[in-house]
């Protein structure tokens, strides 16, 4: 197989162009190019032309998951979930997940941090938050560090009470309440101990 022609990125794109006889094309990094000492009319043998491909399909990929994570960010078995839900194989997934996490683009750590932010900011307890980071795939190693910045649940509590609870003494007020949280994620001490605090509030 001869290459026709080998075409420089174009702005935006980043990658190279391989025109191959028969009009099939294949999209590779610079690095690719220079590694493989790529040039206009170059016969590629069979072994040459596989690891052409091989590399194309990296690429592709990489591409894919900078695409992924300029939208949102992400844990490593979430990218790695959604490449392979894209075609990749398990390999493939697993070495551009490995690229985005030496680049940077990809910090388990970190990103659980930001959720355990963003899911206490919106008034949740910490068994939602284990909820959501366990469906989001981060790795329980990084949890420990993330649950620590969590603020006392107390505020959280006491201010939807503050919304939801009018009368402390209403039973049926304060299962609803008490269900509500619940489902966001605060234990049945935690909901019981606040809705004492809102009766001395009410008082």
């Amino acid at each position: 197989m001869r290459i026709e022609k080998l075409l420089p990125p174009t702005p935006p794109a980043k990658t190279w162009t391989v025109a191959l006889e028969g009009g099939k094309t294949l999209r590779v990094t610079e690095s690719t190019v220079l590694d493989q000492g790529l040039f206009a009319g170059l016969e590629l043998d069979e072994a040459a032309l596989d690891a052409l491909r091989s590399a194309a399909a990296s690429a592709a990929l990489r591409a894919r998951a900078v695409n992924m994570l300029s939208v949102r960010a992400m844990s490593a078995g979430q990218l790695n979930e959604k490449l392979m839900a894209k075609g990749a194989t398990e390999r493939q997934a697993a070495e551009t997940v490995a690229w985005a996490v030496d680049i940077g683009l990809v910090n388990d750590a970190e990103y659980a941090k930001a959720l355990v932010r963003h899911y206490q900011a919106k008034g949740y307890g910490l068994y939602k938050i284990k909820n959501e980071l366990y469906r989001r795939r981060v790795p329980k190693a990084d949890w420990e560090d993330a649950l620590a910045e969590m603020d006392d649940a107390e505020d959280a509590i006491d201010a939807f009470l503050a919304k939801k609870l009018r009368d402390p003494e209403d039973r049926k007020e304060c299962k609803k309440a008490s269900d509500a949280l619940a489902r966001r994620g605060f234990s049945w001490s935690q909901i019981a101990a606040g809705i004492e605090r809102r009766k001395y509030q009410t008082d």
